[in-house]
């Protein structure tokens, strides 16, 4: 019997191409954890060392600066933060917190490996939607910066 956030995964784009025991892989490696709303995900300077995927919920960035809280970006479901640390290990740059009660999948070095070494098919292809991912992003960022610094909205 398919775990219960099975559904959910096949349905999110990132997932159309794995095949059905790859998904189940997946889940068993990345242990699908429930964060209640209002929880933190992860704290701004913190150490990271994993990555998240949304499976359901909502869950909110947040950069602090002194009294200061600036929203940076909403995850909903298909969603990955935190990516940047699973490459680098560098300090988480945000906080996370959850906003509505939210299953999260966190991907771990460690469980990236154990894919690539059973199912190294799926391990490439959750790595390059992680890539495209971060690229979008990086696209998205490139533009608000360039269309600030020519004052167009």
């Amino acid at each position: 019997m398919p775990h219960p956030i099975y559904n959910t995964l096949k349905a999110i784009p990132l997932f159309h191409d794995f095949a059905d025991h790859e998904i189940d892989e997946f889940i068993s490696l990345t242990d699908p954890t429930l964060f209640r709303a209002g929880d933190f995900v992860m704290r701004q300077g913190h150490p990271g060392d994993c990555m998240y995927y949304v499976a359901e919920g909502l869950c909110r960035a947040m950069d602090k600066r002194g009294d200061r809280i600036v929203e940076l970006a909403d995850f909903v479901p298909g969603c990955i933060f935190g990516e940047l640390a699973l490459f680098d290990q560098g300090p988480r740059s945000a906080d996370v917190m959850a906003v509505t009660d939210s299953i999260l999948l966190k991907c771990t070095d460690g469980a990236l490996h154990a894919m690539a070494g059973v199912y190294p098919s799926a391990a490439f292809k959750f790595v390059l939607g992680t890539v495209r991912e971060i690229g979008l992003r990086l696209r998205k960022a490139n533009k608000r910066y360039v269309d600030h610094v020519l004052g167009e909205p």
